[in-house]
């Protein structure tokens, strides 16, 4: 057992003394200190889980945590212990959560904006207490009742009640306070202590060592090719320029797993990809390690990109740039990768006084596959809030296709299971400040018994004319070799040591 060298007296201290001073009047107080540093997915695996509710929700009718509140109202909700993770592609920033002081459903898409603009506003209206703080975000891919994970809904806004940041100058603990009102004030502080007092410093040494069932997907390979000959019989109609068809693939886990130990090893092996992990309150975690970004805006300026095109890496360093040459001149693969540029150019061009792209495609590589990429980067029209970059670029043809709403329509009536937040969207939103990854190479635990998990990993790609759907099904394997391998990899460990 090893013990984390943190002690919170300096927050615990603060807090108390603030019970006995008046509300700030302002909608959100963070209050921080400094700590040592620490390893954040190992810290947050030893938090306590939230338990099962005890009357789930029935299927297909999420139902929000706490309701929309009005415009200048906030009401502190129940604390809990639900776990979010995010770090972001360069590293920059590394962000582990306990709880929420404060959150806003986004049942439909046609709530996005307000609730994106609702937590920035939040922030905005804090005053001296605005510079550090931020919300996080996550959003399905479709609104659609089946294909959204009624645990997790369509979306959800939150400000963390517990707060662990990592960066380049060090690490932090901070708790997050709504403060408009005196009575609101002082409970949201007893909130706030009995939580840091609930923490678990102490960091086990646990191994992992379990056994995995068969892989068991859906939908089964010949499922997926009746639904890629209707995508190619729409695409040949012109009904569509391209179509993203995905599938999950489960299995059973017996034994000892612990999916922050699976996630450190997939951030090792994929090192240049956004990190992230949330759980929802009856203790379903998704996580992933995803190459693509959806956009980051610093100010007014905004950064995204066309990911789409894949090839496998070689075996040596001469196969893999063989491969790489026959990426960057694949007409398939290029194509697929210009149908995304231009849907993301057109959509954004009219939120930016300026847009640009990349004068040609580059690679990037990641441990089992490699893509193809256009940077976008452009300067936003005054006043362009994150809701309308969010309800504009999400989600993209890199995970549904064009046209978008042609596209999804078909992934919606054809696909044949739920995506919930695979390809969706999380990351952080604040005033001067937003990044956020694409939801891809992801999957989601549930538990299933004491000693039985569930884990269901999602892979797609793109369908155009002349894809062949025994390629395409190749390439699924390929997106999915890298965490099954480490997968895998963990279990034989595990036996050679019992």
């Amino acid at each position: 057992m090893q013990e984390v060298n943190v002690h919170t007296p300096a927050l615990t201290n603060h807090l108390r003394q603030l019970l006995q001073k008046p509300a700030p009047g302002v909608p959100v107080v963070r209050i921080e200190q400094p700590v040592p540093v620490c390893n954040l997915m190992s810290w947050l695996e030893y938090q306590k889980s939230p338990q099962p509710e005890k009357s789930p929700q029935p299927e297909n009718s999420p139902q929000p945590e706490n309701s929309l509140q009005p415009e200048n109202t906030l009401q502190r909700k129940e604390s809990n212990q639900q776990r979010s993770y995010w770090r972001d592609r360069d590293a920059d920033i590394e962000i582990a959560t306990l709880g929420q002081s404060w959150s806003m459903p986004v049942p439909t898409r046609r709530e996005l904006p307000e609730a994106a603009d609702r937590a920035v506003s939040l922030i905005n209206d804090s005053g001296v207490w605005a510079e550090k703080a931020r919300s996080l975000l996550w959003l399905s891919f479709s609104d659609v009742d089946r294909m959204v994970w009624p645990a997790f809904g369509y979306g959800c806004v939150y400000l963390p009640r517990i707060e662990m940041v990592l960066t380049r100058k060090g690490a932090t603990l901070a708790c997050y306070l709504l403060a408009e009102s005196d009575e609101l004030w002082q409970s949201e502080i007893v909130s706030a202590l009995k939580q840091l007092d609930a923490i678990n410093w102490q960091i086990s040494d646990e191994q992992d060592a379990y056994q995995l069932g068969p892989l068991r997907y859906q939908p089964e390979q010949a499922g997926y090719n009746r639904c890629m000959a209707r995508a190619k019989q729409a695409l040949a109609a012109g009904e569509m320029q391209k179509v993203v068809l995905s599938r999950s693939a489960s299995t059973t886990i017996e034994g000892t797993f612990s999916p922050w130990r699976l996630l450190q090893h997939w951030r090792m092996a994929n090192p240049r990809s956004y990190v992230f992990a949330v759980e929802a309150r009856n203790g379903d975690l998704f996580f992933g390690c995803s190459p693509e970004r959806l956009m980051a805006r610093r100010g007014r300026v905004i950064h995204t990109e066309a990911l789409a095109g894949t090839a496998p890496r070689g075996s040596t360093r001469e196969e893999d740039s063989v491969l790489e040459q026959s990426l960057l001149n694949d007409r398939k693969n290029i194509h697929e990768n210009l149908l995304v540029l231009k849907d993301i150019r057109d959509r954004l061009g009219i939120l930016c006084q300026s847009l640009e792209a990349d004068r040609s495609h580059s690679v990037v590589k990641l441990k089992s596959i490699q893509h193809l990429r256009y940077l976008i980067r452009g300067v936003l029209n005054a006043g362009v809030t994150d809701g309308e970059l969010l309800a504009a670029l999400h989600p993209t043809p890199a995970v549904g296709g064009t046209s978008r709403e042609v596209a999804m329509q078909f992934i919606e009536n054809h696909e044949g299971y739920a995506r919930g937040l695979y390809a969706g969207v999380f990351g952080v939103v604040s005033p001067e400040h937003t990044e956020m990854a694409v939801t891809i190479r992801s999957g989601l635990l549930r538990q299933l018994s004491n000693n039985l998990q569930q884990l269901s990993l999602f892979t797609g790609g793109g369908i155009v004319q002349g894809s062949d759907s025994v390629e395409e099904w190749k390439e699924l394997n390929n997106k999915l070799a890298t965490v099954y391998s480490l997968l895998k990899d963990a279990e034989q460990e595990s036996f050679a040591l019992s």
